[in-house]
């Protein structure tokens, strides 16, 4: 027992010298992206803000029109329709940038006159205000590097994951209550106080920390996730995930504006529209009551030929599977409960830092002894 117990206080130990400085800029990462809108709203309000108008939305056709003459090439791969007054819409797509190359571009429109307030480059590895939290955004899901730092981002977190598990085991010590896993005890200053200050630190927030490490494996690595959730629960996939591509499209027939205009009958709030042409269809997204976030979790898929409803499907599915998978991005975004949520990940960011320095601090002073 003693020798499986010190095993475990070295894994403690080494997890904490070896990944703690990569959680750290994960977690000062993460708490900038749980107030991405507010703070890039701040830095860039020509880009985020228009004066509110009275008059209807201008149709998206004009929309788009306006960001292809901004833009030469411009194509829309997402279009996030304005979500309140004096708000604008922010169009994801590819354009051609100076040397002819394709490069992805974020342009924001007025909803009323649909004209181009600005746009930048997504990705771009620039420190100045329009991109900032871009970068920030970048450098959390995969470090700028693609998808190996994704796959190493997504190891940090299963491991981070299993020494939760270590570090309760840890925290409760035979012999001692509960209680005193959570409390403060010895002289200000004493190894003990540090210790204990380190440990109670991590028993208070490990609800929310273990909630941070799980949700970022399963967005780190979607597929594995998907297929180890798979042996416990059915796990379906959005609609178009698997339809196949058409190498010469035909023009549509439908405008995205009727395309629209057919989904949101009866009064739906419109979230996101993206043009996936290549398979004829457009995905429209609509608010929904099953909701668990703020993204609008209901597709519905319209023919771009036809007009007709091809099919439609919420976030949340039909099993226990498809909403595990549902939850994992409002919960690691703060985004299931509103501001109190994203105050909570901004928390858990900050106790993770904290939980790193006292490691380090207690890690030392007894390496000292």
């Amino acid at each position: 027992m003693r020798g499986r117990r010190q095993a475990l206080r070295l894994w403690h130990r080494w997890f904490g010298l070896g990944a703690g400085l990569w959680l750290v800029l994960l977690s000062l990462t993460g708490i900038a992206i749980a107030w991405y809108d507010e703070i890039d709203t701040a830095l860039n309000p020509d880009l985020r803000r228009v004066a509110v108008s009275q008059a209807p939305p201008a149709p998206l056709a004009s929309v788009l029109a306006h960001a292809e003459a901004a833009l030469p090439g411009f194509e829309a791969r997402q279009v996030q329709l304005a979500g309140e007054p004096g708000r604008t819409h922010w169009l994801i797509g590819r354009a051609r940038g100076d040397d002819g190359a394709s490069i992805g571009v974020q342009v924001f429109a007025d909803p009323a006159t649909g004209a181009v307030a600005g746009w930048r480059e997504s990705g771009a590895l620039r420190l100045d205000r329009r991109h900032l939290m871009d970068l920030i955004y970048g450098v959390h899901t995969d470090l700028l590097l693609g998808p190996v730092a994704a796959w190493l981002l997504g190891l940090i977190a299963l491991l981070w994951l299993a020494d939760h598990g270590v570090g309760l085991v840890l925290s409760f010590p035979r012999g001692e209550r509960w209680r005193d896993a959570f409390g403060l005890a010895g002289r200000s200053g004493s190894l003990r106080r540090l210790f204990d200050w380190h440990r109670a630190k991590g028993m208070w927030a490990w609800p929310l920390t273990a909630t941070l490490a799980l949700t970022g494996l399963t967005l780190a690595w979607p597929e594995t996730t998907r297929e180890a959730v798979r042996l416990v629960s059915p796990v379906n996939e959005r609609l178009h995930e698997h339809l196949p591509r058409q190498a010469d499209p035909a023009a549509p027939n439908v405008t995205l504006d009727q395309a629209v205009a057919r989904v949101s009958e009866g009064g739906r709030a419109v979230h996101s529209v993206r043009p996936m042409l290549q398979q004829g269809l457009y995905a429209i997204r609509t608010f929904d009551p099953r909701d668990v976030d703020n993204q609008g979790r209901l597709w519905t898929y319209v023919s771009a030929a036809t007009g007709q409803i091809m099919g439609a499907r919420h976030d949340r599915g039909d099993s226990a599977g498809d909403a595990f998978f549902a939850w994992q991005y409002a919960l690691h975004s703060g985004h299931a409960a509103g501001a109190p949520g994203r105050i909570a990940v901004s928390l858990g960011g900050a106790v993770t830092i904290l939980l790193w320095w006292s490691g380090i601090r207690l890690w030392w002073r007894r390496r000292r002894r």
